[in-house]
């Protein structure tokens, strides 16, 4: 997958939450517009914790095989 393509999908607006399918066989959604964020050559995924914390991924772009608009409701 390229930057443009990943950034076309973490910048829309209004934001729609996705799910990244990596080529590791892993998933990760991206629920609320804020919690991705476009490095140079990579993703981060920041998530806020109920509990105050916070966790991250980074995901670098060609490790990303395809994105998917995901329903929430």
């Amino acid at each position: 997958m390229t930057r443009r393509d990943v950034e076309a999908e973490v910048d829309r607006n209004p934001f729609l939450p996705i799910r990244l399918h990596l080529a590791s066989g892993k998933t990760l959604d991206i629920g609320h517009s804020g919690e991705g964020w476009m490095l140079r050559t990579a993703l981060l995924i920041v998530r806020r914790r109920k509990s105050g914390g916070s966790s991250y991924n980074i995901v670098s772009f060609p490790n990303i095989e395809r994105i998917e608009r995901i329903d929430k409701g």
